[in-house]
């Protein structure tokens, strides 16, 4: 094993919206999404675990820290028992110090970071376990987090038992596809569960369900023929659905301000500049594209008065030497 290991990961955004969820957090249905970061890979989830004292017996001590404070509540007591379930099952013991951090992230902070933790787990104890392998801890806290765990355009397949998390494009295949982040600063968002557990009461969910073959059948198609507008239409699609969905049971994601976006981005495509939403839990939307209008999707977003971030496609988790600390720290 090693001192210490630090792991870095990248946020995710959907292509085929997680809405629902079973009780060990397994989605309903066959899922999509896109790992993403700033063009200079400033945007990230960085996780360092040092081993302090590798003699211990029995259950690990893990301190963990996001930023300067102790992880806490609920979703921090599921990593917790994660680390520790991992350690027992590899027989392994030890007294861990974690610390995470997230920087100039908006959205998806919790898939990078469950990425970027067990990625550093298994760097520190020299296991070079698989991603299939490492799969099952990540989900147990985000069940998305097998998106930034492969990185680029992965799908997510519940059929499959276990439950598997393939790479359908990479971060290099995708270079083409152009991103505008622009995220919206208000107080309150809807949680991931209160997501889960409301869209599947609406009575058109099944209808969704039903829909979710054929929108994955087009982006595969997408794919294979290197058209990435379809790609990305077909994603708007089920996204808008999602939250047309969400927004009938009176949980609304989509703010005013969010869908004056979604308005203005209907509009410049009106004009034949070809551009697509994407948005997914939390107050922020991508505006994506490809090359061919990226100057001028960029050009109409700063006309409206979008103040917005450039990213690109990224991809999987990388080992760094060490923790590059800096001012940009996001919760």
């Amino acid at each position: 094993m090693k001192k210490i290991s630090v792991a870095v990961a990248y946020p995710t955004i959907p292509i085929i919206f997680l809405g629902g969820i079973n009780p060990d957090r397994t989605p309903l249905y066959d899922t999509m999404g896109l790992a993403v970061t700033s063009l200079n890979e400033s945007t990230r989830t960085e996780t360092s675990i040092e081993i302090l004292n590798e003699k211990v017996k029995g259950s690990p001590i893990t301190d963990f820290y996001l930023g300067e404070k102790k992880i806490s509540g609920l979703r921090g007591e599921q990593i917790i028992a994660s680390i520790k379930t991992f350690m027992k099952n590899n027989d392994l013991a030890a007294d861990l110090e974690i610390h995470s951090a997230n920087y100039e992230i908006f959205s998806g902070s919790s898939d990078s970071g469950l990425a970027a933790l067990f990625t550093a787990l298994n760097d520190v104890f020299c296991l070079n376990y698989n991603n299939e392998e490492l799969l099952k801890y990540t989900m147990k806290g985000s069940e998305s987090a097998g998106r930034s765990l492969i990185g680029g355009l992965t799908l997510t397949q519940v059929s499959k038992k276990p439950l598997s998390v393939t790479q359908l494009a990479s971060e290099e295949v995708l270079k083409s596809i152009k991103l505008f982040s622009i995220p919206f600063h208000y107080n309150t968002r809807l949680s991931a569960d209160e997501i889960h557990s409301g869209i599947v009461t609406n009575p058109l969910f099944n209808e969704r369900k039903q829909m979710i073959p054929v929108w994955i059948s087009k982006i595969k198609e997408a794919i294979e023929k290197s058209s990435y507008l379809q790609l990305l239409e077909t994603a708007e699609e089920n996204i808008r659905n999602a939250h047309e969905l969400l927004e009938g049971v009176g949980l609304a994601v989509r703010k005013p301000m969010m869908l004056g976006l979604c308005k203005d981005i209907e509009k410049i495509r009106n004009k034949g500049i070809y551009c697509y939403y994407l948005i997914g839990g939390g107050n922020l939307v991508t505006v994506a594209t490809i090359d061919q209008y990226a100057k001028d999707v960029s050009l109409f977003l700063k006309e409206k008065g979008w103040k917005f971030y450039d990213f690109k496609v990224a991809g999987a988790p990388k080992i760094v030497s060490k923790m590059k600390r800096n001012d940009n720290f996001t919760e």
